[in-house]
C-alpha cells in the first residue's frame, strides 16, 4: 500500500499534469515514516496547496528523485542537491523530515562494507571476528565535522580489537557521526573494500553541514 504522502504528491501531480516517478514520491514519504500526525498535515498541506505550490512541491520532489545517494562519482554534488530540496520541501510542509539526507552503500561494490552494515543495523554487533546479538545501530547519523571527535571516536570504537593484516577494521557508525565511537560494531574486512567505502561515504557527504542527519542504506 502506497504511503499517504507518497500518494498525495502522485495524485497532485496528475491532477496539475505534471510527471513524478514513483521513486521521487517514495523518497520524500520515507523522510515522514514516524511524523505520527506530522504525516497527516503533510497531506492536508499537499491537497489544499494551489497551483502554484503544488507545482514547487512537485519540482522539489522530482529534484530529491533525480538525485540519488548512491555513493560513487558524483555522489557529493548530488547529496547535495538532495539535501537541499529535502530542507526545502520540508520548509514548505511546515514538518521537519526525519533525515537530511539519504546515503546508498553498492553492496555490489563493496559487498563486506555493506553487509556489516545491514548487520549492525539489525542489532548483530561484532567486535573483530566475534559477533553477538545487541541493540540495533542507528540508520540515520548526525555529521560531526570536528576531526577531533572522529579520531576519538575511532580510538573508542577499536580499543581493544588488534590490527590483523592484510584485513581493516571497519565501524558501524563511522567515527565521523555523532553515533560513532564507543560501542561502535567493529568488524574484520578486506582493507580494499573497507579503505573505498570509507573514502566513498566520506567523500559523499563531505557538502553537508555539521549537524547534517544522514540516512545510510544499502543496496
Amino acid at each position: 500500500m502506497s504511503h499517504p504522502i507518497a500518494k498525495a504528491l502522485e495524485e497532485a501531480a496528475e491532477k496539475i499534469g505534471m510527471s513524478l516517478s514513483k521513486d521521487a514520491s517514495h523518497a520524500v514519504a520515507d523522510m515522514y515514516k514516524q511524523a505520527g500526525q506530522g504525516t497527516e498535515k503533510v497531506v492536508k498541506h499537499i491537497t489544499e496547496a494551489d497551483e502554484a505550490h503544488k507545482r514547487e512541491i512537485i519540482k522539489l520532489a522530482q529534484k530529491i528523485g533525480k538525485n540519488d545517494g548512491m555513493i560513487g562519482p558524483g555522489a557529493r554534488a548530488r547529496i547535495v542537491r538532495q539535501a537541499d530540496a529535502r530542507t526545502k520541501i520540508g520548509q514548505h510542509f511546515g514538518v521537519q523530515g526525519e533525515y537530511d539526507a539519504h546515503m546508498v552503500v553498492d553492496k555490489a561494490r563493496y559487498p563486506k562494507s555493506a553487509k556489516h552494515i545491514e548487520q549492525a543495523q539489525k542489532g548483530q554487533i561484532w567486535r573483530g571476528d566475534k559477533s553477538r546479538q545487541g541493540t540495533a545501530k542507528p540508520k540515520i547519523l548526525t555529521v560531526d565535522k570536528d576531526e577531533s571527535h572522529a579520531d576519538q571516536n575511532r580510538d573508542n570504537s577499536l580499543r581493544g580489537i588488534a590490527t590483523r593484516p592484510p584485513d581493516d577494521r571497519d565501524e558501524y557508525p563511522p567515527a565521523m557521526y555523532k553515533e560513532g565511537g564507543k560501542g561502535a560494531s567493529v568488524k574484520y574486512i578486506p582493507a580494499s573494500d573497507n579503505q573505498g567505502s570509507g573514502s566513498s561515504m566520506g567523500s559523499a557527504v563531505r557538502g553537508l553541514w555539521d549537524g547534517a542527519r544522514v540516512k545510510i542504506s544499502v543496496r
